[in-house]
């Protein structure tokens, strides 16, 4: 019996690298190479203002679903269907209850709820996958500079992990920015914003680390690329632009850029 699958793409743009037509194309082929008939293609834009079932491709999705059988649900990968391994999680089980599977063309293999790739990396931390699903206790912090929403869905649920610019905590990474770019060193910052009161992330106080962290790694305050709406993946590849999270202008963020590239000229000399 052939597979019917239903093909879901989501991005920032139409065209491109990443874009919804590399994953449309990517996702036909996948599907030409097992002998699957695809039945139908579900598309979004990415826009982080708007709510994960209310989404018009997944909406859409979620109503075939309903009115017509399908056996698989293909997706580049699960972080094209939702940023949130929660979303993800939750549309996997309603999937299941449909007897429908969730399929990745990036993992080229069935995408199980023990499997999930984790939502972000770098300083943020890693949770596993379990914890997540058994509780939205065990969701992680939304990271300095955003909060998490009361945002609910088409039915009226709340949907946990939703993540939104924190305004206050966004304007003091734009004052990190700047003092480091104009020369003063991670150790001073954080001196300065603990005299003052600012808590750091956690409420914890600043620490020079926590501020300069490890540019190749991407950890630490000044090397976040979400704060000029770069998200990556779990390997650290460029994931596509989701602009309603950007917290610091391309500007600043190259001016820190070369005054670390500064800093390690001159400290190179010691070596």
């Amino acid at each position: 019996m052939t597979n019917k699958v239903a093909l879901y793409a989501r991005a920032a743009s139409k065209t491109g690298e990443g874009s919804i037509e590399a994953q449309i194309g990517r996702g036909k082929a996948f599907v030409a190479d097992r002998g699957w008939a695809l039945v139908g293609c579900f598309t979004d834009v990415e826009n982080n203002e708007a709510l994960f079932k209310a989404r018009p491709g997944i909406k859409s999705l979620c109503t075939y679903i309903d009115r017509g059988p399908i056996d698989i649900v293909l997706c580049d990968a699960p972080l094209n269907v939702s940023d949130n391994l929660t979303h993800v999680a939750r549309f996997l089980e309603e999937l299941g209850s449909s007897g429908v599977e969730l399929w990745s063309t990036a993992m080229a293999e069935r995408v199980p709820l023990h499997n999930l790739p984790y939502a972000d990396s770098g300083d943020q931390g890693k949770e596993a996958t379990a914890s997540v699903l058994e509780s939205s206790r065990g969701i992680r912090q939304a990271g300095f500079g955003y909060k998490l929403s009361s945002a609910v869905d088409a039915q009226g649920r709340r949907i946990f992990g939703y993540r939104v610019v924190h305004p206050e905590q966004a304007e003091v990474i734009r004052r990190i920015f700047r003092m480091y770019a104009a020369g003063r060193s991670p150790r001073d910052i954080a001196s300065t914003l603990n005299a003052v009161g600012i808590k750091g992330p956690g409420g914890k106080p600043w620490r020079e680390e926590t501020i300069y962290g490890n540019q190749a790694r991407g950890t630490g305050i000044l090397n976040n690329v979400l704060y000029v709406g770069m998200r990556h993946n779990a390997e650290g590849e460029f994931d596509g632009y989701v602009p309603a999270l950007r917290i610091v202008s391309d500007e600043l963020w190259h001016r820190v850029r070369q005054q670390q590239a500064s800093v390690r000229k001159r400290y190179s000399h010691f070596w």
